[in-house]
């Protein structure tokens, strides 16, 4: 398999689709492509033929090329779906026609590679399959596929130096006002500051106060995260007066 036809693909899609964090929008790039994109319930419901097909074709997920279709199992957990849309995804960028054992593998090298490019994991200091699932949103057994061949990548770097789709995959989430790699870019759950490479949800401001050592009873109950989160609100209130 070609792996560097498969990154350097990857890093087509993330420049068409204005990708610049992780996780992924699934559905966006799917739309970006002009695919719709239906449960197998709403497909069942909107042409029971093309249903028919799908299940036939795979219980996970199906792609009609030409009708510009993309169905999946709702069924399925989440990161499982993740990875099966990419799947169809890496289909139609890789131009496959007909069925064969090849095209498989190459489109679920593409749905591993876009889901969690391996520089991306290097970045974000994942340790493990369980930091590559959380950060990525992927199943487990793929962010663990993925995690192993990020350690090979990753000796491979070490050994050879960066190849010319390293570098381009560098290129693109490099950002210029962070002077970074930038693998996450989110806004805080509270203020709306944006938070780049962050694995919290909330800016340090919007922290939540440090936990008691040791919880204390009051009339009321414990002194848990609610309370915590009033103080802060409280706190909040205080500042903006």
């Amino acid at each position: 398999m070609d792996y560097n036809k498969i990154v350097t693909a990857t890093i087509e899609v993330f420049r068409k689709c204005d990708v610049h964090s992780f996780p992924i929008d699934c559905e966006d790039l799917l739309k970006y492509y002009g695919y719709r994109l239906f449960s197998y319930k709403e497909l069942r419901d909107r042409s029971p033929e093309l249903y028919s097909l799908s299940l036939g074709y795979s219980e996970d997920a199906f792609r009609a090329g030409g009708s510009k279709i993309v169905a999946y199992n709702p069924d399925r957990p989440h990161g499982r779906i993740r990875f099966s849309l990419m799947h169809e995804l890496g289909h139609h960028v890789l131009e496959h026609t007909g069925v064969s054992d090849q095209n498989e593998k190459e489109a679920n090298a593409f749905a591993s590679h876009i889901l969690a490019p391996r520089m991306a994991i290097h970045y974000s200091r994942c340790k493990n399959a369980n930091d590559v699932a959380r950060l990525f949103d992927m199943s487990f057994e793929a962010a663990d596929n993925a995690f192993i061949d990020y350690r090979r990548w990753h000796r491979n770097v070490v050994m050879y130096k960066m190849s010319a789709t390293d570098k381009a995959m560098y290129a693109h989430f490099y950002n210029k006002d962070q002077k970074c790699f930038v693998w996450s870019k989110q806004n805080c759950c509270f203020c709306g500051t944006v938070l780049y490479n962050s694995v919290e949800s909330h800016c340090k401001i919007c922290s939540l106060p440090p936990a008691p050592k040791e919880q204390y009873q009051y009339t009321g109950g414990y002194y848990d995260d609610n309370d915590r989160i009033l103080q802060r609100q409280h706190l909040k209130w205080l500042y903006d007066f």
